[in-house]
């Protein structure tokens, strides 16, 4: 999901092949046909506006990281509130993601009406051109870092990236209240890291700082941790016992096992939470232009944040609390932002290089 720097390198790929390149000047985003309302509106207000001219369109194409599972507690919802606009849900995420939408784009095909995935990759697909701005009528109740301030993405959900615990492994007299507390040698042979998650060290580094982060990155190394690839497995594993604690976990994917699924898992209370943003666009060239700014109106809506609640992930409003709100009220977020972008290339070679990954 994070692995942004794959990503960049496969759409570099794709660009290359079909004649263009990354760094290129590219076609500004073309407008759409939809009226412009003439006065602000509520919520409701843009919904039933699009809503009569998104009947004739019929579909919203939306290209997403959201799960299978969570899209078919989601999506139903706004097919339930919209009767005759069905949503056709493409799951991809990170390489995936951007490969197939430079590739329909490099040749033509205008396939997507919305695209909705971790910021880094969404921040990419709109530095391509590939996107056009739209500020949904429930934009003043998103914080300032979930949104791009002329409009350009905005985030429905966002992920805490947590240290996950299984409560029945951890040595007896250790506690895991901050990152540094992986280094002690208790936990040796006992942490996981998901091999793709260089940006929580690009996190650190602006958290604790360069010298603090490389510290606590390498003593992590030194314990010897099981390399994993996917949260959800290893999510799974954890509660299996297979680990102990793991160096950051999908918050929601904890919560749910320690809710619903009863097992023996709980999460470290930092300060402050690392926060993953999940951005989401408009297509420059929708198919059903209106039926992607409906969608974007509802998921950003009360009701579409609710539904996002349903599943467990955290809403990005923070009008709609999260299913699980001991996720995030301990401590404030630190939300992970395009800056991070800059120095991404360092990191991910510090990174791979401390932990061993080829």
């Amino acid at each position: 999901m994070r692995r942004f720097l794959v990503a960049i390198a496969t759409a570099g790929i794709v660009l290359g092949a079909c004649g263009g390149s990354g760094g290129g000047t590219v076609a500004a985003p073309t407008p759409t046909t939809t009226p412009a309302p003439t006065q602000k509106e509520t919520s409701d207000q843009a919904m039933a506006r699009l809503y009569e001219l998104a009947k004739p369109e019929g579909t919203v194409a939306i290209y997403s990281s959201m799960n299978n599972d969570d899209a078919k507690k989601v999506f139903p919802l706004f097919e339930q509130t919209f009767p005759g606009v069905k949503v056709q849900h493409t799951r991809a995420s990170g390489e995936d993601l951007v490969n197939k939408v430079v590739t329909e784009k490099r040749a033509g095909q205008d396939l997507m009406d919305v695209v909705e995935s971790n910021l880094f990759e969404v921040k990419f697909i709109i530095d391509q051109g590939y996107t056009q701005k739209y500020k949904p009528a429930s934009w003043e109740d998103f914080p300032e870092q979930l949104k791009d301030k002329d409009g350009a993405f905005i985030a429905a959900r966002v992920n805490n990236d947590l240290p996950g615990i299984n409560t029945t492994k951890l040595p007896a007299g250790v506690t895991i209240k901050t990152w540094a507390d992986l280094c002690n040698p208790q936990l040796s042979g006992k942490i996981a890291v998901e091999q793709g998650d260089v940006v929580v060290y690009s996190a650190l580094r602006k958290i604790l700082g360069d010298a603090e982060a490389q510290r606590v990155l390498k003593c992590i190394a030194a314990n010897k941790p099981s390399l994993r690839s996917g949260h959800t497995e290893m999510a799974n594993l954890l509660a299996a016992g297979e680990f102990a604690v793991t160096l950051s976990s999908n918050g929601h994917r904890l919560a749910q096992l320690k809710n619903e699924d009863k097992k023996p898992i709980d999460w470290a209370r930092t300060d402050p939470i690392i926060t993953d943003v999940q951005g989401m666009a408009v297509a420059n060239k929708p198919p059903h232009p209106n039926a992607g700014k409906l969608l974007m109106e509802w998921l950003t809506s009360p009701a579409g944040q609710m539904a996002i609640q349903s599943t467990g992930r955290v809403p990005a409003s923070p009008k709609v609390l999260p299913r699980y709100p001991d996720l995030n009220n301990f401590a404030k977020s630190f939300y992970i932002s395009v800056d991070l972008r800059t120095d991404f290339d360092k990191d991910s070679d510090f990174w791979r290089t401390t932990l061993g990954i080829k």
